[in-house]
């Protein structure tokens, strides 16, 4: 049994790794609402969004935007009436795989793809693809290993490692991110740093 399989028939345990993916120590979701401009957005969809925070951090300091949150049914079950910023962020169940709600301005994935295989990881890219606009925008907020290891932060190597061993995934540098975004007919545009261990790597539809 997968992981997230395991985390569906066991909702305690799932709650709990909600929350911690809400509240990991580096704060990454305050750092990327506070890094990037998503002032003239008029609706950003959190592709895997887990219970909302990345969008209420975000919504927090912008005025303009709404949110979506989109994750399994679960998930987005869990998440509770008074979270969702007196109806700016709704929430929407589904498998990436599946398909990505069409309709958004700025499509967010964080922590996302290192989860995945590359194959798996084009799926993912595949499926916001389709659902972008010409003008809409894809944030992956993942941790950029560098090609030297020498010269990158150990931890990241170690969540490299612990990638490969629950998911049979890779965390990647930045090279091989503008591949995979290339591969799903995605254009590379710039990567933004933040004040968390994550970066924002944005792209466009090519």
């Amino acid at each position: 049994m997968g992981r997230y399989a395991y985390l569906r028939t066991h909702p305690e345990e799932a709650r709990a790794f909600d929350a911690m993916m809400a509240a990991f120590p580096d704060d990454r979701h305050a750092a990327i609402a506070a890094a990037y401009d998503f002032s003239e957005a008029c609706l950003i969809c959190d592709v895997g969004g887990g219970d909302g925070t990345a969008l209420r951090h975000i919504l927090g300091r912008f005025a303009k935007p709404r949110g979506l949150v989109f994750d399994l049914e679960d998930v987005v079950k869990a998440i509770p009436a008074g979270a969702l910023l007196n109806g700016r962020i709704t929430v929407r169940g589904g498998s990436f795989f599946d398909g990505v709600p069409a309709g958004a301005d700025i499509y967010l994935a964080i922590r996302v793809i290192h989860n995945w295989s590359d194959n798996d990881a084009r799926k993912i890219l595949q499926a916001c693809r389709r659902a972008m606009s010409r003008n809409s925008r894809l944030l992956l907020g993942e941790e950029i290993l560098q090609s030297d290891s020498a010269e990158g932060h150990v931890a990241g190597y170690l969540i490299d490692t612990q990638m490969m061993v629950m998911f049979g995934a890779r965390a990647r540098t930045e090279a091989e991110l503008a591949q995979l975004l290339a591969d799903s007919d995605l254009a590379f545009q710039r990567v933004v740093p933040t004040k968390a261990s994550v970066s924002i790597v944005e792209a466009v539809p090519a």
